[in-house]
C-alpha cells in the first residue's frame, strides 16, 4: 500500500488504488460525498489509507509521518493526536485467511482475497467507530446548537408549533432523514469553513451558513461523549455492507465440487461467518448447521433471523468519531 500522506480531501490520490477496488464500492454507497446536490466519490477510503499505514508505523514514525503532513503542528499536537484514536485493529488477519470455508466461497465468487481482505478491514473499522465508539454531538462553544442537534438526531418524531399550537407532528422516516442529514450537512459545513477560513471570509462564509454575531466563539465541533451501541446494532450494519457488495455476485458452480457439507455459496452464511471472524458474533455464526432444541441439525439462520428482527428499523446513524470529522 503506498503512502502519498494524502489529506481527507486529497480523493484522486487513491482513486485507482488497485487494492481498494471493493473499499471504494461500498464506501460510496454508505458515506458519499456531495459538493452542492452533486454526489462526488466518498472520503473515507483515504481516511482508511492512512490508519492502515499508521497502523504498521512505530508511534516515533507516526509522530514524524503527522509533522511531515502538518509541518505547522509540534511533537505534542502529534501526540494529542493519536492519544484520541483508536489504532485500526488488523488482529483477526490470520483468522481469516485461514478459515478454509469463506476462502472457498470467496473464490466461488471469484472475489480477489487481498481486496476483499481489504475491504474486510474498512467495514469492521467504520462500523466500530459508527457503533462502538459513537459519538454525542457536543458543539463545545455553541450549546444551543448542541442540544438541538442531539434532540433532532435522536428524535424519532417532531413536533411543530405555529402560534402557540401544535400544527403538525413528523414521524415519516424518510421526512425525518432528511431533518436529519440537514443536521449532519451543518456540521460538516461550519467546520469546513472554521478550519480553512479566517477573517472577513470566515465572517462571510458562516452569514452564508446562517451564522450571525450572536455566536462568540467559533471553534470546530467535538465529538465528546460516546455511547456504545449493542453488538445487534453492528452487526446489521456490517451484514447491510456485505450485502451491498455481495449483491451482484454469483457463484461459479465448476469451482464448488470439492465443496464438503461444511461449505456453501449462501451469501448470508458468508456474511454471518465473516462477523464471527472479526469478532462481532460467537462460534455459533460460523457453523453451517447447529442443533436446534430437540438436539437435531438444521440450518444456521441466526443472522436471518437477527435481520428480520429489525427489518422495519433504520441502521445506526453514520456518525462517528473518526470517520465522520467531515460527514
Amino acid at each position: 500500500m503506498p503512502d502519498y500522506k494524502a489529506y481527507r480531501s486529497e480523493i484522486d490520490k487513491y482513486l485507482d488504488e488497485p487494492l481498494f477496488e471493493y473499499v471504494w464500492k461500498v464506501a460510496d454507497m454508505f458515506m458519499p460525498d456531495y459538493d452542492g446536490e452533486e454526489r462526488c466519490p466518498s472520503r473515507a477510503p483515504v481516511i482508511f489509507a492512512n490508519r492502515y499505514i499508521e497502523s504498521r508505523l512505530t508511534d516515533e514514525e507516526k509522530y514524524a509521518r503527522y509533522l511531515e503532513m502538518y509541518p505547522n503542528d509540534n511533537l505534542e499536537s502529534a501526540k494529542e493526536y493519536y492519544a484520541e484514536r483508536t489504532e485500526l485493529d488488523t488482529s483477526f488477519k490470520e483468522t481469516f485467511f485461514s478459515k478454509k470455508e469463506v476462502i472457498k466461497t470467496l473464490k466461488a465468487f471469484h472475489i480477489d482475497l487481498n481486496k476483499f481482505w481489504y475491504l474486510l478491514l474498512f467495514v469492521h473499522d467504520l462500523v466500530m467507530d459508527v457503533c462502538a465508539d459513537a459519538p454525542g454531538y457536543g458543539l463545545s462553544e455553541i450549546d444551543k446548537i448542541n442540544q438541538m442537534a442531539n434532540k433532532i438526531l435522536e428524535a424519532t418524531e417532531i413536533k411543530t408549533i405555529k402560534n402557540g399550537r401544535e400544527s403538525d407532528t413528523i414521524r415519516d422516516e424518510y421526512m425525518l432523514s432528511i431533518l436529519k442529514a440537514s443536521i449532519r450537512h451543518f456540521i460538516r459545513s461550519y467546520n469546513e469553513i472554521v478550519n480553512t477560513s479566517k477573517g472577513k471570509e470566515l465572517k462571510a462564509r458562516l452569514e452564508e451558513l446562517g451564522i450571525t454575531d450572536k455566536i462568540s466563539s467559533l471553534v470546530p465541533i467535538k465529538f465528546e461523549e460516546k455511547v456504545t451501541l449493542d453488538k445487534s446494532h453492528k452487526t446489521r450494519l456490517f451484514a447491510a455492507m456485505f450485502q451491498y457488495f455481495l449483491r451482484d455476485k454469483e457463484a461459479d458452480h465448476e469451482l464448488t465440487i470439492d465443496f464438503t457439507r461444511k461449505d456453501s455459496v449462501d451469501k448470508l452464511l458468508l456474511i454471518s461467518r465473516l462477523a464471527y471472524i472479526v469478532g462481532f458474533e460467537g462460534e455459533e455464526y460460523y457453523e453451517r448447521h447447529i442443533s436446534n432444541k430437540k438436539g437435531k441439525l438444521v440450518a444456521n439462520r441466526r443472522l436471518s433471523n437477527l435481520l428480520s428482527r429489525y427489518r422495519n428499523e433504520p441502521l445506526p446513524p453514520m456518525t462517528g468519531r473518526i470517520y465522520s470529522d467531515w460527514f
